[in-house]
């Protein structure tokens, strides 16, 4: 099946002929037609400042993929014999993270299936090994659920040109949801203040807000998430948060600040994100695994939860493709 998975100021990722194709020097703002497919570049946004990647539920040591509370469906293992569909998944992300020569990769959580050190040591074979002091990296639910402290720095700050990360442990050892502290509050708005570049908050937990419910999912407590909120509406440099954990795209606007999932690299779609900081935005675009054995497991994945979870994970073209403001601080 032919399809646009994401569209940038000048250029587009595709899926055509159960192939990745990108396509490259396009013009911004402009109509274009390819195998079927029609799609219009987003508007000019400037010149290119610096690229930042982003991953997450990448789930090293997961060997059933589909186990869920109520699932429909049975859960997919690989075939015997076959690589770990985790490994095959992230190498085949990495190597095409590699490819747009990001200046820092960012690894938002649920790194293993659940904290043990095999599985981090694997994780970081995978993402340093290919990224260097690049890479940062936080824990998730999975990486929690048995108190095994990995990656559990509570505020990390990443700075390339143009833009200031403030990267956040929101998992809680042996939960499932996530929260914030007061101290991490007052350290997002410290740094914050601390920079005129653009602020994006990054964490494994979304936000559930009144306009970005929870949908089922144990994510980011709603008293935390509406104090994360408070903090953010009083530094305007703050222009999103943007999480994993949920397994889908998708992308809601609260007060002028862009409340971001990404789906996950462990299966369909295989995703990870592209931050493209431009002189007069931040252009936000999804990639799939593009590896003939990635794209194999990302589409046994697909028809997970009864044919349901393909449109789920992958969203509306507008929450895998858009264009964020860059504000300074007040």
């Amino acid at each position: 099946m032919n399809e646009i998975v994401s569209i940038g100021t000048n250029s587009a990722v595709l899926v055509v002929h159960d192939e990745i194709v990108h396509l490259e020097n396009l013009n911004p703002g402009t109509t274009t037609d390819l195998e079927g497919l029609q799609f219009r570049t987003l508007s000019e946004a400037g010149g290119l400042l610096s690229r930042v990647v982003t991953m997450n539920d990448v789930h090293f040591g997961e060997t059933s993929c589909g186990e869920i509370e109520g699932n429909i469906g049975g859960a997919l293992q690989v075939e015997p014999g076959q690589d770990p569909y985790p490994e095959i998944m992230n190498r085949s992300a990495c190597h095409d993270a590699q490819k747009l020569n990001p200046d820092a990769v960012i690894v938002k959580g649920d790194l293993t299936n659940a904290g043990k050190p095999e599985e981090f040591q694997a994780f970081l074979e995978c993402y340093v090994g290919t990224f260097g002091d690049k890479v940062s990296y936080v824990r998730g639910n999975h990486d929690s659920y048995h108190a095994e402290g990995v990656a559990d720095t509570p505020l990390q700050i990443i700075d390339v040109l143009g833009l200031r990360i403030i990267l956040v442990d929101t998992a809680r050892s042996g939960e499932v949801g996530g929260s914030l502290s007061t101290e991490q509050l007052l350290g997002i708005a410290e740094a914050a203040l601390a920079t005129n570049d653009t602020v994006i908050v990054m964490g494994h937990h979304p936000l559930v807000l009144p306009e970005a419910p929870a949908d089922g999912h144990r994510s980011m407590n709603e008293t935390d998430s509406q104090a994360f909120m408070n903090v953010a509406i009083r530094h305007k440099n703050i222009v999103a948060y943007t999480a994993g954990h949920t397994h889908r795209c998708r992308r809601v606007e609260v007060s002028g600040i862009a409340i971001i999932d990404v789906a996950a690299v462990k299966d369909f779609p295989g995703a990870f994100a592209e931050y493209q900081v431009r002189e007069h935005g931040i252009v936000q675009l999804v990639h799939r695994a593009s590896s003939k054995a990635a794209l194999s497991w990302a589409t046994r994945t697909s028809s997970m939860f009864a044919g349901l979870y393909r449109d789920y994970a992958m969203g509306d073209l507008t929450d895998r493709s858009f264009t964020l403001p860059r504000r300074q601080s007040s």
